[in-house]
């Protein structure tokens, strides 16, 4: 039984032939959103990040405490 061997990955440059006459497209440039825009759109993420940090400060208090009790 023959063996399947592995093609590499090939990105859209290094898929052309040299000597081609057709040059690969380059992709849009995303414009830069402003700072503002992202204190809009995430102000409520350091809320949440503080919140889950206090969680898992009091879980691992909890899990502490319990390993002492049960041993």
């Amino acid at each position: 039984m023959t063996r399947k061997t592995r093609r590499p990955y090939l990105s859209p440059s290094q898929r052309v032939l040299p000597g081609a006459k057709e040059a690969p497209k380059a992709a849009p440039v995303q414009p830069v959103p402003d700072m503002s825009d992202l204190e809009e759109e995430y102000r409520y993420v350091i809320a949440d990040l503080k919140r889950i940090g206090i969680t898992a400060v009091f879980m691992l208090i909890f899990l502490v405490v319990m390993a002492f009790l049960l041993t």
